[in-house]
């Protein structure tokens, strides 16, 4: 077995002394401020309009990335969009559904398409749901849309990866 020096491995620089975090910030300042060269300088020029060197968008920091944040594919299939509904209308089995901020989910049951309306874990009503193909252009992967094409009648248009539907509702109240 070999005879090593364990006070070596454990301080390899000798005798230091530890370092405060004041004395710390102060010696990377000293070298921040350091004079530049030209050369230091014509690249600081040539990159001053990069976002990582703009001192304001440099300390930003997002916790999500992209539109869809940082969900799988899944998770993204699995994700309900919201809808505003600004006037309450009768679903398909003529129960009113009153205006409001809902989540939409699509269900495909037995061959039974459908459309509905939740806010957290509770059921406000129901449409049944047909194939369309009419995306309105949309740029968005899963989205939920309500047109109102006469004072009396809701078309909502749910799409996601695998489905575009719409489903027709009657106005509870038409002016």
């Amino acid at each position: 077995m070999l005879d090593m020096d364990v006070d070596f491995i454990d301080n390899p620089f000798g005798n230091q002394k530890p370092v405060t975090q004041q004395q710390f910030d102060e010696a990377v300042d000293r070298v921040k401020n350091q004079r530049k060269g030209l050369i230091l300088k014509f690249k600081d020029f040539l990159n001053r309009n990069k976002p990582e060197n703009d001192p304001v968008l440099k300390n930003y920091k997002s916790d999500v990335s992209g539109e869809m944040g940082n969900m799988t594919a899944k998770e993204i299939n699995d994700s309900k969009p919201n809808v505003v509904l600004s006037s309450a209308i009768i679903d398909s089995y003529g129960k009113i559904i009153p205006e409001g901020h809902y989540q939409v989910v699509f269900s495909d049951r037995d061959n039974f398409k459908s459309i509905s309306f939740m806010q957290g874990a509770k059921l406000y009503g129901t449409l049944r749901a047909i194939d369309t193909t009419d995306n309105w252009e949309s740029n968005q992967i899963i989205y939920a849309r309500i047109l109102y094409p006469t004072p009396s009648v809701a078309r909502v248009i749910f799409s996601n990866l695998d489905v575009c539907v719409e489903g027709l509702a009657r106005v509870a109240n038409p002016e």
